[in-house]
């Protein structure tokens, strides 16, 4: 008997051991915080969402079934650890009308508070009101080439289905566990269930994120609007998004946009290793669509944009209008671009600190863009000498590990109308014939806009110590702490109350208008340098 007993406790010790979960959320901006907790099994569920046997987008299939085996591996041992789990494909009862599993759910009793409208559909909370939706679904998602497309439906008709909804009940990849599961997709039984059993904790999981995930009324913002301690397994997940669609993004991307989105807006994030251990899922290539172009941004605070990110972080920044303006060129492949520009930096830095990993890693590049010259010629001893260097090895090392990338020195933008920057302009294009080069000259298009509007393309930084005192009040939005506080904003707006202040426009640092005059004349530039590259491959 004390052995019994002894592997009792054991078993019960085991089986109520707390969940150690790393929780992901950001700030509007996009900064990323990380929350360790514990969370106990009994007083958790894990609701699976919509993974059905069928789709009308047959590529959400292949995706659903490559995601499948593991997300069945992270459902056995949250059950074999006391989670409760949820089996709810959204209009599929009636295969399991009558089981275990479903009469869980049928019979859990009426809660006490029942939140209003928990048996609808929601398509917004509060914190999503002043968001950019982060892409566009309007034409439901599909990614299919259309005559595979138009294929898949004809199958899906010739199985008697209808080609919309085809879905039946869920995949048989996972496992119901009749006696402990649950299988419902009404809001309502499932409120009243995770009430009945005093679960707090809810884990998301299923398909797909930016409709039923999220909008469900057992779905995200239903958990998080309500009080449930929610969060998004954000790996065991998939969204319905047609990269023809703005933001032009891979499919891929336009996922991690809208697991952006939800740690910004709704609930936090885990991932399934976390439970099961391994490596977070990923999708493999067979999924991943159309061959995109790739192309890589180097250079400095005027290419990385740092405060209009900081500032403007849900408008689109220079890398997101070049993508969107060659995307606009329909003739042109898809491009995803890669910004990698820093503040203050110069190619030496670049070099010697960070190349290896934020640029010999990145996928292969088709072009790069490279825009240097202001900070080395600021920080760099021996400029004349010590810049063209300094770029002959930049160049050498991207021939290196970019081997079929076209490398495209840039000229530096001028700050000013008297364009200062004229004589490192002159040496970029040295180098770039003598290394036999074509040259992107960004300057003229820049200092043309300049002409219209000699403030208009850049964005006011001010010292707040050099604001008078009786107009500090009006500075108050808009200050940026720090050892030295700055007034800071992306435009004009308060030109008419500081503008008298000498300097006070005199950052010239590129705002959101002069990061589209960039993106704009670069889209104009590449659009037909690719063309000439298709042509010479075929």
């Amino acid at each position: 008997m004390k052995i019994i007993a002894l592997l009792l406790a054991l078993t019960l010790s085991a089986f109520s051991a707390d969940l150690s979960l790393t929780l992901q959320s950001r700030s509007p901006s996009g900064r990323i915080t990380l929350v360790k907790e514990q969370w106990l099994p009994s007083r958790t569920a894990i609701i699976v969402c919509d993974m059905w046997d069928l789709h009308h987008c047959k590529n959400a299939v292949t995706r659903e079934g490559e995601m499948a085996p593991r997300f069945n591996e992270v459902l056995e041992k949250a059950r074999k650890d006391g989670v409760l789990i949820i089996h709810a494909p959204s209009s599929c009862m009636k295969p399991y009308e009558g089981t275990p599993a479903r009469e869980h759910a049928k019979s859990a009793p009426a809660a006490a508070r029942l939140p209003d409208k928990i048996g609808e559909w929601c398509k917004q909370i509060p914190a999503e009101e002043m968001a950019v939706y982060p892409i566009d679904q309007t034409d439901g998602g599909e990614d299919d080439d259309p005559a595979e497309h138009a294929a898949w439906a004809k199958e899906l008709e010739a199985k008697g289905l209808n080609p919309r909804a085809p879905w039946t009940k869920q995949i048989d990849t996972l496992r119901i566990d009749q006696d402990k599961d649950a299988i419902s997709d009404n809001g309502v039984e499932i409120w009243n269930l995770l009430e009945s059993k005093n679960i707090d904790n809810v884990i998301l999981m299923g398909v797909h994120l930016n409709m039923c995930v999220s909008g469900r009324p057992f779905g995200l913002r239903q958990m998080a609007k309500n009080g449930k301690h929610v969060v998004l397994m954000r790996d065991m997940t998939d969204t319905m998004y047609n990269p023809a669609r703005w933001p032009f993004v891979s499919h891929v991307r336009g996922t991690e946009l809208f697991i952006q989105h939800v740690e910004k807006r709704i609930c936090p994030t885990i991932t399934s290793d976390q439970l099961i251990g391994g490596q977070p899922f990923a999708f493999s290539n067979a999924t991943a669509g159309k061959k995109r172009l790739q192309i890589i941004l180097l250079g400095d605070s005027t290419t990385e944009a740092s405060i209009p990110k900081k500032l403007a972080p849900d408008e689109p920044q220079i890398e997101d209008t070049l993508r969107i303006k060659l995307a606009e060129q329909t003739d042109l492949p898809p491009c995803d671009v890669y910004n990698e520009g820093v503040s203050g930096e110069y190619i030496r830095r670049l070099l010697d600190t960070r190349y290896d990993k934020a640029v010999k890693t990145k996928p292969q590049a088709d072009y790069i863009f490279i825009r240097y010259g202001l900070n080395d010629q600021a920080r760099v001893k021996d400029f004349k000498t010590a810049f063209p260097r300094d770029f002959h090895e930049l160049l050498e090392r991207l021939r290196k590990d970019h081997p079929k990338a076209m490398l495209i020195p840039m000229t530096a933008i001028p700050y000013a109308l008297d364009n200062l920057h004229e004589d490192i302009n002159a040496l970029i294009k040295q180098i770039a014939a003598e290394e036999k080069l074509t040259l992107f000259d960004i300057a003229p298009r820049y200092l043309a806009e300049l002409k219209k509007n000699p403030d208009g393309l850049n964005y006011r930084r001010f010292a707040l110590s050099k604001i008078p005192e009786n107009l500090r009040a009006f500075a108050t939005p808009y200050i940026q702490p720090g050892a030295d506080p700055q007034v800071v904003v992306l435009d004009n707006r308060l030109d008419g109350i500081f503008g008298h202040l000498p300097g006070w426009a005199g950052d010239r640092h590129p705002n959101l208008a002069g990061y589209n005059v960039i993106a704009d004349e670069t889209a104009k530039w590449l659009g037909p340098v690719i063309r000439s590259d298709l042509r010479k491959a075929r």
